[in-house]
């Protein structure tokens, strides 16, 4: 099932730290104390996973699969976009175009890549001011949704640790009739365990993961804002100097202050 490739990636991600560690220090402690229940196991996750694989297409799962692998990574630091650009800028300046292109093609983000093909493609810089913005919002687009899918599994663990409780108060109450532990404790069992998973996997798992996703799209839009202003000025062939100096300012003190995205910026306009 796809939505489990969103837990393999918290499992496998070296970086996951505190919040797999946690999650896995519980599971240990419910091991041991014998809160591991099969049935409860399958009510609340697999009850969940399968509602989020019947609401979101593939393609969406697997777009949240690849940006919580990349939130649970060390954040990308921003020197090395600094440098491509100011390479590009000095690149432009002496070679033109096709030295621009030649070292363009080296660089490791493919939006850079892409916006100094459409840099090199437009015919001014309205036209390519509005290509890049295009492509902002896609990559937008993509992390509102990764953010819906990981919402929307942080509001399904709990309801399905109710609809477990529900399942065994309803078991409970079919053996009423016969008073002893044997016959109302697996009800029981279920009642309580599922309300315990839900609220465990929704406040030690998803909730850390959502916090660490929207911190590395607000990065990422940061980054894509860079790129944008990079690339315009690249095009104007400013002074590798000056690029830096510009693109220092988006991620210097003087940066503080919070700003819309170019994305957003332009859907509201």
């Amino acid at each position: 099932m796809a939505p489990v490739g969103i837990w393999r990636a918290v499992v496998r991600s070296g970086s996951a730290g505190p919040t797999a560690a946690v999650a896995t220090g519980v599971m240990l402690l419910m091991a041991a104390g014998g809160f591991l229940d099969p049935a409860s196991l399958a009510i609340t996750v697999g009850g969940a996973l399968a509602t989020a694989w019947v609401t979101f297409p593939r393609e969406a799962i697997e777009t949240t699969r690849a940006l919580v692998r990349e939130a649970l990574a060390p954040p990308r630091d921003f020197e090395p976009l600094i440098a491509t650009v100011k390479a590009l800028a000095r690149a432009h300046r002496l070679g033109g175009p096709r030295a621009l292109e030649e070292t363009a093609a080296a660089a490791d983000d493919p939006f850079l890549r892409r916006a100094v093909t459409l840099a090199l493609e437009a015919e001014d810089e309205a036209e390519l001011l509005e290509l890049l913005t295009g492509e902002a919002r896609f990559r937008a687009g993509r992390g509102d949704e990764a953010r819906h899918v990981v919402s929307t599994l942080g509001r399904l663990f709990p309801a399905f640790g109710l609809i477990g409780t529900l399942i065994g108060l309803a078991l409970l109450l079919r053996n009423l009739d016969d008073p002893t532990i044997a016959a109302v404790g697996p009800g029981l069992g279920v009642a309580v365990l599922t309300t315990l998973y839900g609220a465990l996997l929704s406040n030690v798992v998803v909730l850390p993961i959502a916090a660490k996703l929207h911190a590395h799209l607000e990065r990422e839009a940061l980054r894509t804002d860079m790129i944008v202003e990079g690339i315009r000025l690249v095009r104007r062939r400013e002074y590798p100097s000056r690029v830096e100096r510009v693109l220092r300012a988006w991620v210097g003190p003087e940066a503080a202050r919070p700003r819309p995205t170019i994305a957003r910026r332009h859907a509201a306009a």
